[in-house]
């Protein structure tokens, strides 16, 4: 009679392999991934230490890039109207001469038109004086136009009077031959136009009233100046 191992024991030794068995083809198969035939390695991913310049971290925190003084000029150009230069004034009080161009760049001008017999112009020059006052020293630069409605209003002593009784302290250009006003295609008084300071019209406004908006206009363009002129080399 042969002598044969346990059962249970062949048993228990049979279920050790099954069970190796599966352990071994799971581990193989999790090392491929799913619906692979091979294991890929991914390569790591680069990092550096250098900081990022500062373009690219606005961009990267959802900013934007700040817009070069030429892309500047070139959208302007096509959303605004560029100012008229004064054109033949034939004469000036209280400067000895004034431009538009030779304050591009460092002012916002006011450029307003006026006659110094019109109620219109008189009820507005109050806030004109006050806004001189209030903003010259922060890069506003108002210069009056004045275009004469009658021939007796052409008499530069007259118009200097006027001023001094007005109280008005900034430049002040004659405009006897029309000429800046035709520039401007004008056609009231009093007539006020806000130029930035890349010499670009940005706010407009014929008669009285709109004084808030006006000054708001003013202030937006000053802190756009601000913002330029830190800017600069």
């Amino acid at each position: 009679m042969r002598s044969l191992a346990p059962r249970p024991v062949l048993l228990m030794l049979t279920l050790l392999l099954i069970v190796g068995a599966i352990a071994f083809v799971e581990l193989q198969f999790n090392r491929a991934g799913p619906g692979d035939t091979q294991a890929q390695s991914v390569p790591p991913v680069e990092t550096t230490s250098e900081p990022t310049p500062p373009a690219e971290s606005e961009a990267a925190a959802g900013g934007t890039e700040r817009e070069s003084a030429e892309e500047r000029i070139s959208r302007k150009e096509v959303e605004y109207t560029r100012a008229k230069e004064i054109v033949a004034p034939t004469g000036f009080i209280n400067t000895d001469g004034i431009s538009i161009g030779e304050n591009l760049g460092e002012k916002v001008v006011l450029l307003e038109f006026w006659t110094y017999t019109c109620i219109n112009c008189q009820n507005v020059q109050p806030y004109l004086n006050e806004w001189h006052e209030e903003y010259e020293d922060d890069g506003l630069l108002i210069i009056g136009v004045h275009r004469p409605e009658f021939e007796f209003e052409k008499d530069p002593a007259s118009v200097e009077r006027a001023v001094g009784e007005a109280g008005i302290e900034y430049p002040v250009v004659l405009d006897n031959n029309s000429a800046t006003w035709d520039a401007y295609n004008n056609r009231y008084w009093p007539a006020r136009y806000l130029i930035d300071t890349d010499g670009f019209i940005r706010y407009q406004h014929f008669g009285e009233g709109a004084y808030d908006e006006n000054e708001q206009e003013i202030q937006e363009l000053l802190a756009e100046r601000d913002e330029i002129l830190a800017t600069r080399p």
